[in-house]
């Protein structure tokens, strides 16, 4: 059991750390500098790439190097708008399709944006395929820390002497970790 704890830990230390790095990120956001790089395109799209939002997303996606998934779609009078999102980056797009005419506004995050939003991203089935990774790894990662802890109570309830602080450390923690859910909660 001490062999599976040890290398639960270690293959799990760098998601942790991950996600306690992302965390400080949301909590301290004022302090840092995590303003985005703006850009704007107008380019030209073709007849077949306004049929429907989808085609002019897989053209853009194509042709000019912008990734993500589609999200977002929307038709006002006679533009058509929609989004295509990964982590560190967001393209909004409008074009209108009797002319072809598109503008893209692409918002490019810094390293620590891009962890708070990897920390955020949720759902397993997704269009782009590296959210589809990193969803997977952090299923993984949150099945593997829960074995984590479990495999560290059952070391910790198997050592007689060390019952009594184990078992004060782990009630603290336990209050702990359920007051600060509830005080986050009430904050909201």
């Amino acid at each position: 059991m001490r062999n599976i704890h040890l290398w639960l830990g270690l293959i799990f230390v760098l998601m942790a750390i991950v996600f306690a790095v992302s965390s400080l990120v949301i909590i301290y956001r004022p302090w840092l500098n995590t303003k985005p790089r703006d850009t704007e395109l107008r380019i030209q799209l073709s007849r077949q790439a306004t049929a429907t939002p989808r085609a002019a997303a897989l053209a853009l996606m194509a042709d000019h190097g912008i990734k993500g998934e589609l999200r977002q779609i929307q038709t006002k009078l006679d533009a058509v708008s929609l989004r295509i999102i990964r982590p560190g980056e967001v393209a909004d797009v409008q074009y209108f399709p009797a002319s072809g005419k598109a503008t893209i506004r692409v918002r490019r995050q810094g390293i620590l944006e891009t962890l708070v939003q990897l920390h955020t991203n949720h759902g397993l089935w997704h269009d782009y395929l590296p959210s589809n990774i990193w969803a997977a790894i952090s299923l993984l990662t949150s099945i593997g820390l829960l074995l984590l802890g479990a495999s560290g109570i059952w070391l910790w309830f198997a050592h007689h002497s060390e019952r009594l602080i184990g078992g004060i450390l782990l009630g603290f923690g336990l209050v702990f970790g359920f007051v600060t859910l509830v005080l986050t909660r009430l904050e909201q």
